[in-house]
């Protein structure tokens, strides 16, 4: 007579509870990757802040040292990076990171038909060509106020 051996293996409970455990984890990795895809979008006078860039209208020029900035248009604008082009190469700054220290943008940004001037510090470039790239204040999805940088499209160039 042949004795019957216990079935080794895991009970169905536990089986479905791990079945359970890895479809969760499985929607919450693609939840994360989907929510990252899609950004953070954000919004200025009810619109998405991606299309209100295209209502920004700067003005800019350099003379010599100093750079002379206008808000032409009616949005607002937070602050703004300058991209530096030289030689094939270029970096993208904030515009305080590269001003002489007593001349910093204003808190409040500029604001329709105001201007700004200050003196740049761009040693370590030689004559680059600038682009003057606008950053807005929104309304971020959470709920709370985040600055958006607008893409270099909406950027002025300085030659």
């Amino acid at each position: 007579m042949k004795k019957r051996g216990r079935k080794k293996g895991i009970s169905p409970v536990i089986a479905t509870t791990l079945l359970i455990a890895i479809v969760v984890i499985i929607a919450l990795i693609l939840f994360l990757w989907f929510r990252n895809i899609l950004g953070d979008y954000g919004e200025k006078f009810g619109k998405n802040v991606e299309l209100v860039c295209e209502d920004v209208v700067l003005g800019a020029s350099c003379s010599g040292n100093w750079i002379y900035i206008s808000n032409d248009g009616n949005v607002p604008v937070f602050k703004v990076n300058l991209k530096l082009e030289e030689q094939g190469k270029y970096s993208l700054v904030e515009l305080n990171d590269v001003l002489v220290s007593e001349n910093a943008w204003p808190e409040t940004g500029l604001t329709q038909g105001q201007v700004y001037s200050g003196q740049l510090d761009l040693s370590g470039y030689n004559n680059p060509e600038i682009t003057v790239i606008p950053i807005l204040m929104g309304v971020s999805s959470e709920g709370g106020k985040k600055s958006y940088p607008c893409e270099e499209r909406h950027g002025y160039t300085i030659y």
